[in-house]
């Protein structure tokens, strides 16, 4: 570009934006300059001729004998038709309270466009006892009234069993002529009493257009939870409170109205569902005897592989209850079996399905069992009873698994024994090449042991701290190291409660570990790992990497459990 356009491009360019800044005026009024005590102070700044928006909201005046309603102003934008040329102007919006009888202040506030800085004048207010101050000729929106927002609360059932699945769902409601988005909730909700899991609402819902007391309304999903009641008697839940970016819709008899987007106004509004009552019925009396406390509807499912196994190897039991009770806080039975098989709990895991409107989900609890004879035997079905709400009534639900069949462990192949015909005579002639030979070969053997002892030495340091809990190598055999494993850590529990708890079980270690203060993640670490080394001593199936991994596990886990004395 020549030097000369591109000085005359600079110059419009220039002159534009003077044009822009020179013809912008600010002004800042209120309803009037005489209100009453118990009247709102309605503050507004009006920004006319920006084709920009400022470059930040401005921050609310400072005032005196005035408290600040609402710390966001409300944002109004329009534009009116001067001299056959489009004009905006924007208004922002505070509200105040007064604080006593006397003078009042509101000081200039600031307002930054393209560079250049206004203010307005400041304005001095008379507050009265009565409310005498009269309104402006031009009238100031308010805020959206109660009836043209609201939320509402729908508990199903509203007069639940114990541990019965309840759906809690809050609803926002706005008429027609209000745009509401941005609605998050505010403070704690707390629902105590109550087992609770989220359901899924969209982040971005759609509005549904519904019609409320003959008037239109929408309205979308904010929240919806499902809650289980712990204990039957009067629950109480919190009040739901949110804050919402609510806006007007433009005015239709604006005729630029449709041709500019933006809310004509802005309001960032409070609101509050009620706290809700819950009266909680208990279970009828007549439970059966083996009812565990599953309420809902449910299905019970059970597998057992491998259905042919040897003495000693392990068979997984796997069952399987779904449906919308309370999964989360019932107890399955452990399958009924004699004392031909070692039975062990393996561990649970629950899955859950939020998207409808119930909450769906699946258990499944899986179990060890180590036969200890072989033979034919017939597994007993797997039976659990569940408290139906529906109908009131208590119900059975059966489950059958498959036969096993267990063969004798195969026995180990013994050496031959050497016949004494074949021994060869010796000779009587000394074999010195024999003794060369077997002097190259014991020296082979040497390097071959120094060698292995080289690379094995540093696997050897990665245990700097075995002696100190006495942890078995390794390197050794299953059979050996899963139950050395298991004495090691029962004889740091008894050094970290202080008695001897190696014929306790793991329900009563878990009992002592709690009441001592063990925290909850490495407690529930450490039964799992004793589950382990119980399983894994019957059955000893593991490679020396999955040993080395238990390892490292009881390492930490002794670690969290060393006294204060060793700490010291």
């Amino acid at each position: 570009m020549p030097y000369w356009l591109w000085s005359l491009w600079l110059f419009a360019s220039s002159a534009a934006a003077w044009a822009q800044t020179s013809s912008l005026t600010v002004q800042a009024q209120v309803q009037a300059t005489q209100l009453g005590l118990s009247e709102t102070v309605v503050y507004t700044v009006e920004l006319i001729g920006a084709t920009s928006p400022p470059l930040r909201t401005p921050d609310p005046p400072h005032t005196r004998n005035l408290s600040l309603l609402q710390p966001l102003p409300a944002v109004q934008r329009y534009y009116t038709l001067v001299d056959g040329r489009i004009q905006q102007r924007l208004r922002y919006t505070w509200r105040f309270r007064p604080i006593q009888p006397g003078l009042a202040w509101i000081g200039p506030t600031q307002l930054t466009v393209g560079g250049q800085t206004l203010a307005t004048e400041p304005i001095e207010l008379t507050i009265v006892h009565a409310a005498t101050a009269s309104p402006m000729n031009e009238p100031v929106q308010e805020p959206p009234v109660p009836h043209q927002l609201f939320i509402e609360a729908y508990l199903t059932p509203a007069n639940p069993y114990e541990q019965q699945q309840v759906v809690l769902e809050y609803r926002l409601f706005f008429h027609e002529g209000l745009q509401v988005w941005r609605s998050r909730m505010v403070g704690s909700w707390e629902t105590q009493g109550f087992w609770r899991e989220e359901l899924h609402v969209d982040d971005r819902p759609l509005p549904e257009r519904v019609l409320r007391n003959g008037q239109p309304y929408y309205t979308f999903v904010l929240k919806r939870v499902a809650l289980f009641p712990t204990r039957s008697g009067t629950l109480r839940i919190d009040p739901f409170i949110i804050e919402s970016e609510v806006a007007r819709r433009p005015d239709p008899r604006d005729p630029f109205a449709a041709f500019f987007s933006g809310p004509t106004q802005v309001e960032y509004l409070r609101l509050e569902a009620p706290a809700q009552t819950v009266h909680v019925r208990p279970l009828p009396p007549n439970a059966p005897t083996d009812f565990s406390g599953a309420v809902g509807r449910f299905r019970l499912e059970a597998a057992a592989h491998p259905t042919t196994v040897h003495v000693g190897e392990p068979v997984t039991l796997t069952l399987r209850l779904s449906g919308s009770g309370n999964l989360a806080t019932l107890t399955l039975p452990p399958p009924s079996v004699d004392t031909t098989f070692a039975i062990y709990a393996a561990g649970h895991e629950i899955t859950y399905d939020r998207q409808k409107d119930q909450l769906y989900g699946i258990r499944t609890q899986t179990y060890t069992l180590v036969p200890r004879a072989a033979g034919r035997f017939e597994l007993p079905p797997v039976r659990l009873h569940y408290f139906d709400p529906e109908s009131q009534t208590f119900r059975a639900l059966e489950a059958t698994l498959p036969p096993l069949r267990v063969t004798a462990a195969p026995e180990e192949a013994s050496p031959a024994t050497p016949s004494l015909t074949s021994i060869p005579t010796a000779s009587p002639t000394p074999n010195y090449r024999w003794a060369f030979y077997s002097s190259l070969g014991l020296l082979a053997l040497l390097v071959l042991a120094l060698l292995l002892y080289r690379t094995h030495r540093p696997l050897r340091q990665n245990y700097p701290l075995s002696q100190t809990f006495d942890l078995p190598s390794p390197q050794l055999s299953p059979r050996a190291f899963y139950p050395q494993l298991d004495a090691a850590l029962r004889r740091a529990i008894s050094r970290y409660l202080g008695e001897d708890v190696r014929g306790l079980s793991h329900a009563q270690l878990k009992a002592r570990l709690e009441r001592q203060g063990l925290p909850s993640p490495t407690l529930q670490h450490l039964l799992r790992l004793l589950v382990t080394c119980e399983i894994l001593g019957y059955a000893p199936q593991t490679t020396e990497t999955a040993r080395m991994q238990h390892y490292q596990e009881a390492l930490s886990l002794l670690q969290s459990l060393k006294t204060p004395s060793v700490q010291e």
